[in-house]
């Protein structure tokens, strides 16, 4: 029985389907760095994982000459360093990315601004206020807060997914290293490239898919092993959880009512969570639209009295499309309060979410279009 990740090319005429053959990055003429890197440095989504990227082939460590692949922030403000191999680990890469994540450990928020700003070519207010927009916060006081890895590559040595699992068991909480698998498929006759991607450690969903003792049994407690419990807190602590499927059927309330020119194609996969609140995007993949630099925002609050506050507002780092914005009076972020997660409560977010998708983002498309005459 074949187990791995399988491609089919799918006619839907004559309902024939061939199957788009796995082959080696390597047979392709395909490249770590230029290639491979290139593509996750552009979109970090490839990870599967709300990042931003503020280094790469960073090296500005003051006592060795070693080189990490690409240095990211994740949206709880946690430091990330990504190692990719193109078709094979090695023996010993988490251990190369470990020494890495301690080298970090003690970046300050201004090192991390430079890295940024170095990176992006922009001043460090630019880069401090980017960073700002990513963690969803007032300040940077979350930023480096922990650190992180997440290793990238084909195929995985046992040595290293073996050191990783029992890594991961042994620390309390989210898990410190993340595997994502990138299955190269080339279809011959199209000639195109595709890559599949699996997040293979940690396993998501192991928790939904099994049957066992309940939690208290004739006075005796379920023994469910550290890294089972560890696990079962990550990926329910957000991505299943009620916040989620509250500000998910928003997103569901916006996208029936709204015409399909304004209707945005991308949204969160899930709540994130930074400080104080919980935050949803929705934005389009056309420019200059995008998850961490233009996107509409709900951002969840909880309280005392009234419990929940929702505050519904464009995010967006580009200085001139915010002056623009503010000049028409459209920028202005909009608070609505309620006693309970209600299906009115969610009716009156969407519906100011609508407003402001209507009336904003043809200014923004108007911007964009402005933009390009004058740079061609």
């Amino acid at each position: 029985m074949t187990t791995g990740p399988q491609l089919f090319r799918v006619n839907d005429q004559s309902q024939e389907s061939h199957r788009v053959e796995e082959v080696d990055f390597a047979s392709l003429g395909l490249r770590e760095r230029r290639d491979i890197q290139e593509w996750v440095a552009a979109n970090p989504e490839i990870l599967g994982d709300d990042l931003l990227i503020i280094g790469k082939e960073f090296s500005g460590f003051d006592r060795t000459n070693e080189r990490l692949d690409l240095l990211a922030v994740d949206a709880d403000g946690r430091l990330v360093i990504v190692e990719l191999k193109r078709d094979d680990t090695g023996t010993n890469t988490h251990w190369q990315a470990i020494k890495y994540a301690s080298y970090l450990s003690d970046a300050s928020r201004e090192d991390i601004v430079g890295m940024l700003s170095r990176h992006a070519d922009i001043s460090q207010d630019e880069a401090t206020q980017r960073l700002i927009q990513h963690l969803g916060a007032d300040d940077l006081n979350a930023l480096n807060n922990d650190q992180r890895i997440i290793l990238a590559s084909h195929r995985f040595a046992p040595e290293v997914t073996s050191a990783v699992l029992w890594l991961n068991e042994k620390i309390p909480g989210d898990e410190l290293i993340t595997c994502v698998q990138l299955t190269p498929h080339h279809d011959a006759e199209s000639k195109s490239l595709y890559v599949q991607v699996n997040t293979i450690i940690p396993v998501p969903g192991t928790a939904d898919l099994s049957i066992g003792i309940s939690e208290a049994q004739d006075g005796i407690r379920s023994r469910r092993s550290s890294f089972g419990e560890a696990l079962t807190r990550t990926f329910s602590r957000n991505r299943n959880d009620r916040i989620t499927a509250f500000l998910s059927s928003v997103a569901d309330v916006v996208m029936e009512e709204l015409s399909g020119v304004d209707k945005p194609d991308k949204r969160s996969r899930w709540a994130g969570q930074s400080g104080d609140h919980r935050y949803y995007h929705l934005w389009y993949s056309r420019p200059p639209w995008g998850n961490w630099t233009t996107s509409y925002r709900v951002n969840l609050y909880k309280g005392d009295s009234p419990p929940w506050r929702a505050i519904v507002h464009l995010s967006t780092d580009n200085t001139e499309l915010l002056k623009n914005l503010q000049n028409q009076n459209l920028i202005a972020s909009v608070s609505l309060q309620s006693e309970e997660l209600s299906e009115s409560f969610s009716n009156e977010i969407a519906g100011t979410l609508k407003m402001k998708v209507e009336s904003i983002t043809p200014v923004v498309d108007e911007f964009e279009n402005e933009a390009n005459e004058e740079s061609a």
